[in-house]
């Protein structure tokens, strides 16, 4: 069991080992041996070769392989009970970090609508050595008000600053799509170059499936030489030909054909004059914000991506339109896809007609169009919400006070206190220790919980498919626990709540773990 998020470096290299297991020595690779098992295909070292580099690249690899110390705190007030759906609260970085171990492979669609880097945007600001705590300054969370605005242009680096802001999130989310998944992105003029050299590195060139032209409005704009109506989606597949084997072909009807003809300049993906119109009438004739994305043309992607049962992931989340159009199309062709939608608590505009109604935060708009969405569609499920978070567990602020000390050091020196609690941070629920532990072995944040008590212990139960988790927080347990816990569940306690030998015991008969 562990408490940590997953070692990318360690992922990778075990990736390495079942490909070429003849290279690594003694844990070390041995490149000689890689270069005379590819012989032509690796280069020697030339002067002059085509790469795509910016300043602080290096820095990204950093932030990709640098484990997450936060964890996804259950925020029971915001959710709707039932079904499978997730929205979380925080940074997407750290998010992307702590989902992959539940989810690695499990995600089929991927839609992200990132900021564009145009002078109001936010840029998200990130810190390899320690981004929980980055996190939690530029979102002050004492004010409850989120994140403010930067400008991008005011360092002179602006498109440095956005490519160091998308590279990892890209390629952390790689790692979470099935090997038939695909990914869309939205994009504009400013930097759809750089995004295509970002995910032909991520993904490779060869798995480049298209470029959508998303026409966004149809009335013109006021510019001096040209008025440009269109944004970009660009689509890339994990593996191409595993996505081009399944991927839904739309129907041809006479319908359809007759849509090639257009008479009546119909607009079959929407704009996002039409979005911003629907958004409006879902938040009473509240103006919340100015550029959300089509639900048309999110369902078109949807259709064409996914099965009835698959997850799609959206973890620039803005107004909540992914979540929309996976309800809207479940109801039209009964089924069960499910979300997961990320959004960073980003303030709004203290002049703004969002922040005027109440929605301080654009997560707070993002939860609240879920709720109304499902209560207009009288949708069949609910939703779980998260909010990242510091973790659980103490060893992650002491490995800040002792960066020399391992982690297995400190947690040896935490066990060794006469005091159950000093493994926790003061602030710990029980719950929230449930999920952080399943989350980062392996379920899903679906899971369900419930709580069980006997005479004599008392339980929270985390189960999802065949895998259950069976939680004591009990301060004295004894070797009769073991006729309470369900077969092939595991029990997870306090190590200090058992004695050597009820430990040893308890070993002999069930799946055992110790906090």
């Amino acid at each position: 069991m562990t408490l940590e998020s997953k070692n990318i470096k360690n992922q990778k290299l075990e990736e390495l080992k079942n490909i070429f297991p003849e290279i690594f020595e003694d844990k070390s690779i041995n490149y000689e041996k890689l270069k005379i098992i590819l012989e032509d295909e690796v280069e020697e070292s030339k002067s002059e070769h085509y790469s795509f580099e910016w300043s602080g690249k290096k820095e990204c690899y950093k932030t990709i392989k640098t484990k997450s110390n936060a964890t996804l705190k259950v925020d029971e007030d915001r959710a709707i009970e039932g079904g499978d759906n997730v929205f979380i609260e925080g940074d997407n970085l750290e998010v992307l970090k702590l989902l992959q171990n539940a989810y690695h492979k499990k995600i089929k669609m991927i839609y992200i609508d990132p900021p564009y880097n145009k002078d109001k945007d936010f840029v998200y600001s990130d810190t390899w050595g320690d981004t929980i705590t980055n996190y939690l300054i530029q979102t002050d969370q004492l004010r409850d008000e989120g994140y403010t605005t930067s400008k991008t242009n005011s360092t002179g680096r602006r498109h440095t600053n956005w490519l160091n802001m998308i590279y990892p999130r890209l390629w952390l989310s790689r790692n979470l799509l099935k090997d038939d998944g695909v990914i869309f992105v939205s994009i504009d003029d400013d930097e759809v170059a750089n995004l295509r050299k970002v995910m032909d590195e991520i993904y490779g060139e060869e798995n480049f499936v298209t470029t959508f032209i998303w026409e966004k409005r149809t009335t013109r704009e006021n510019r001096r030489v040209f008025s440009v109506n269109h944004d970009y989606v660009l689509c890339y597949a994990k593996y191409k030909d595993s996505f081009e084997n399944i991927r839904n072909l739309l129907p041809l009807t006479a319908k359809v054909k007759e849509r090639y003809k257009n008479p009546d300049d119909d607009r079959r993906v929407g704009t996002t004059d039409t979005a911003k119109k629907e958004l409006i009438k879902i938040f009473d004739g509240n103006e919340t914000l100015d550029t959300p994305k089509s639900i048309p043309l999110l369902k078109r992607l949807i259709q064409i991506a996914t099965k009835n049962d698959d997850t799609v992931l959206d973890f620039f989340a803005g107004s909540g339109t992914t979540a929309h159009a996976v309800m809207e199309q479940n109801q039209e062709d009964n089924g069960n896809r499910k979300y997961i939608l990320v959004q960073l608590p980003e303030a709004t505009e203290q002049n703004s007609e969002a922040y005027k109604a109440g929605y301080k935060k654009i997560s707070d708009i993002t939860k609240e169009r879920i709720k109304r969405v499902i209560t207009k569609l009288d949708y069949k499920d609910g939703f779980k919400s998260y909010k990242l978070d510091n973790s659980n567990f103490q060893v992650f602020k002491e490995l800040k006070k002792r960066p020399n000390d391992s982690f297995e050091d400190i947690m040896k020196m935490l066990k060794m206190s006469v005091f159950t609690e000093n493994i926790l941070t003061q602030d710990a629920k029980h719950i929230d220790i449930v999920y952080e532990v399943g989350l980062k072995n392996g379920l899903s944040l679906s899971a369900k919980s419930e709580e069980i008590r006997t005479e004599k212990y008392s339980f929270i139960k985390l189960y999802e498919e065949q895998r259950v988790f069976m939680f004591c927080f009990d301060k004295e347990i004894q070797i009769d626990i073991q006729e309470s816990v369900l077969e092939d569940a595991k029990l997870i306690c306090f190590d200090k709540a058992l004695t050597d030998s009820t430990k040893l015991n308890l070993r002999e008969n069930i799946d055992l773990e110790t906090l």
